[in-house]
């Protein structure tokens, strides 16, 4: 027996499958994008009760579906990286080249975004505009603003005002698409919360401190 799958289901079980990992994606994204066991146990149960009270179909909850449904955590990270891999290498100007100078210089490059996190500043000399580069604001619009299935139209409630979480994986995938460009070469790496858990706690609390530090400006 394979991974279960929705369509292996009934009716009535597959609209609710769909509207808890509806549900189950929006409250991830907004608030525990990288998970530990806990964090995911505890958005199941408020999705699985959201979807009992959309659909009115009451299920137990089984092994089988909740790995169904927590299954798509790891999804959200996959379409992000996809998404964001063709723009960052448009945005910074990489240069897919078999030519020293050119592999010289993405490396250089990749030094420079990620020192002090410059590629999150519109003005990276001076450090100004931090969070105004439109690259962040485009990939928040094409993953949960574009259409009326998106998590941000279908559930506003967790997306505005835009949640910090969703920000910083943000934040964390884009460092991801710059590392696989650190040899100088297009590489591939996984954008997991294994690989970038750390990387992702490290900026929520970067944007905590700078939201307090500049409360009074009101910058955020």
């Amino acid at each position: 027996k394979g991974r279960p799958r929705a369509k292996d289901y009934d009716d009535m079980t597959q609209e609710f499958i769909t509207t808890t990992v509806a549900k189950y994606h929006a409250q991830l994204c907004a608030q525990s994008p990288m998970p530990d066991h806990g964090q995911e146990t505890a958005l199941l149960a408020a999705s699985w009760a959201k979807a009992h009270q959309l659909t009115g179909v009451n299920l137990a909850q089984n092994p089988d579906l909740s790995k169904l449904i927590t299954s798509h955590g790891s999804q959200v990270h996959g379409k992000l990286k996809t998404k964001l891999r063709p723009l960052i290498e448009v945005v910074f100007s990489f240069h897919s080249s078999q030519s020293k100078s050119a592999i010289k210089k993405n490396q250089t490059l990749v030094e420079a975004l990620k020192e002090g996190t410059n590629f999150a500043f519109k003005v990276s000399e001076g450090r100004q505009g931090f969070l105004k580069v439109p690259l962040i604001q485009k990939i928040i619009n094409t993953m949960w603003f574009a259409n009326k299935h998106d998590e941000g139209i279908m559930f506003l409630e967790h997306f505005k005002p835009f949640p910090y979480p969703t920000l910083t994986l943000v934040l964390a995938a884009i460092e991801c698409c710059i590392d696989e460009w650190a040899t100088g070469k297009l590489g591939d790496i996984s954008f997991t919360t294994q690989e970038y858990c750390s990387v992702y706690e490290a900026y929520l609390k970067c944007l905590k401190d700078f939201d307090n530090a500049t409360k009074e400006v009101r910058v955020l």
